[in-house]
């Protein structure tokens, strides 16, 4: 009898290593039956994480730090027990624009969207804006949702810009739109990604984790490998909606990028996160001063496995 695992996710190229599993059976393998779920933006996902709906969440890493520390945006129905338990895709994020708009200081008295106001990826923007000029009083936020609805937004012209991840930074340049700095440019490195989970499920389903990311390994592996590039690229094609050929050949340079592609996603930088829990000191509400990466990551079931392999 199959465990079942359902994983909500953002849509973006880091979902591929769960349908690869899927699709090449390791994840049966594992005893587990997988189901995704893409999220319209981090409320739905952390609030139905917390409340059971599903079992797994790939998301940003601030958006667990958020609410473990009572800085999300939403209230949630009981005490979190949020935790990162790998890392996930990192992206390279781009400040995706108007045409019109070719700097930061064109931006102000515009308004920008964003996932939500407070988590996410607002705060990376916000000391963007600031570092490059641009002052708090001289934009507005605008929440969205996750990166599919900013950039709809952005085509639709009802914002001047928003970070957008892979390959969503590649479709507005594709409908018109500039991109005019990346987080990697402006910013230390920031670890974005992880695999999140609720710590009492965890702790209950431990072989079933383990399984998970036994899994997940395995795919990952299995994309890297250059005689599976062709195999890859139709699976990711398959997966994304909207994706041509040509989309997802272009999203695979990113994903098999030695930098900024799947080969060592799996790592949680510590470094990173501290990066991210700067930025959540600067930004977030209620202000807390936020410095220890540990409170919000266990790899325990992730060197169980690696241990392993």
């Amino acid at each position: 009898m199959s465990t079942t695992i359902r994983v909500i996710e953002f849509p973006s190229t880091g979902v591929l290593p769960h349908h690869v599993a899927m699709e090449r059976g390791l994840f049966e393998a594992e005893g587990l039956d997988v189901e995704i779920t893409p999220t319209p933006n981090s409320v739905f996902q952390i609030t139905n994480l917390i409340d059971g709906n599903f079992e797994i969440a790939g998301t940003a890493i601030d958006n667990i730090v958020a609410y473990q520390e009572g800085q999300g945006v939403a209230e949630l129905s009981r005490e979190p027990d949020l935790f990162a338990f790998m890392g996930a895709t990192q992206v390279n994020l781009g400040l995706v624009v108007q045409d019109n708009i070719t700097s930061y200081s064109d931006l102000k008295g515009a308004t920008l969207a964003v996932d939500a106001l407070s988590t996410g990826f607002a705060f990376m923007l916000q000391e963007m804006l600031e570092i490059n000029g641009v002052g708090d009083d001289d934009y507005e936020l605008i929440p969205v949702g996750a990166t599919k609805a900013r950039l709809e937004s952005l085509v639709a012209g009802e914002h001047a810009g928003a970070l957008l991840n892979p390959p969503f930074t590649e479709f507005g340049e594709a409908a018109g739109l500039r991109v005019i700095d990346y987080s990697l440019d402006a910013l230390p490195a920031c670890q974005i990604g992880v695999m999140g989970a609720c710590r009492g499920w965890a702790e209950a389903n431990r072989q079933a984790l383990e399984g998970f990311i036994r899994a997940e390994l395995r795919a990952i592996d299995w994309i890297i490998d250059p005689a599976n590039a062709d195999a890859a690229t139709d699976i990711l094609q398959r997966n994304m909606q909207g994706m041509d050929r040509a989309g997802a050949e272009a999203a695979m340079k990113i994903v098999l990028d030695p930098v900024l592609g799947l080969a060592g996603s799996d790592v949680i930088d510590e470094a990173g996160v501290a990066a991210i829990l700067a930025l959540r000191s600067k930004f977030g509400q209620p202000r807390k001063d936020l410095t220890d990466p540990s409170r919000y990551i266990d790899l325990g079931y992730y060197n169980t496995v690696t241990e392993g392999l």
